[in-house]
């Protein structure tokens, strides 16, 4: 079993007052939050943390899933200081999923969470057939205590350079159909592109 977060740490700013986790995808009542939530929960993944950081209000608001919530105080410290403070007291594999990408099928992310039953993994992704993308993000226990105890201070606080750190053998890449991450979701254009890629999806 593994467990999932989702980022919601960010300030959001693009997005004028509605924060992205609450915009919904034309044809689809859920918020897009609870559309992460739920795609989480049938791929097995439990709980389901959700992280916020800048006016976490606008979030809970949102947000019509049971999951665990924790917020971030010290948000202005920067992503890898949320990431870290998302990976307190994990004691198993841990999916990382950023607020504004687009989750793949619920067979990826089986496949992702299966790939952790091999000890000598550290960390997999899902990426697309350029080879392009990095999330969601799959980290074994061993890495994600590495991350956590990184001081945040440290020019390597990174996640991309300490994924780079890795072997081929200990960062495994697992290739999907479409990319499914969204650099960002603020106009009604990227939202429409959302929309016809997440109907793609089971």
């Amino acid at each position: 079993m593994a467990c999932a977060v989702i980022l919601a740490g960010g300030r959001s700013a693009r997005s004028g007052v509605q924060h992205k986790s609450c915009r919904k995808v034309p044809d689809d009542a859920r918020t897009w939050i609870d559309r992460q939530v739920d795609r989480l929960e049938h791929a097995g993944f439990a709980p389901i943390i959700v992280v916020t950081g800048y006016r976490p209000r606008r979030v809970h608001l949102c947000l019509h899933r049971r999951v665990t919530l924790r917020h971030h105080f010290k948000a202005g410290e920067g992503p890898f200081s949320t990431l870290q403070r998302a990976l307190q007291n994990m004691r198993k594999p841990v999916l990382v999923v950023q607020t504004d990408t687009v989750l793949p099928s619920v067979s990826d992310l089986q496949r992702l969470r299966r790939v952790m039953q091999n000890k000598t993994i550290a960390a997999a992704n899902m990426v697309n057939d350029r080879g392009r993308g990095g999330h969601p993000l799959i980290l074994s226990v061993f890495m994600a205590r590495n991350l956590r105890e990184l001081p945040c201070t440290n020019s390597d606080a990174r996640l991309d350079r300490q994924l780079n750190y890795l072997s081929s053998e200990q960062y495994i890449r697992l290739k999907g159909r479409i990319d499914h991450s969204f650099s960002r979701l603020d106009t009604q254009r990227e939202w429409c592109s959302a929309r016809i890629r997440t109907r793609r999806l089971p």
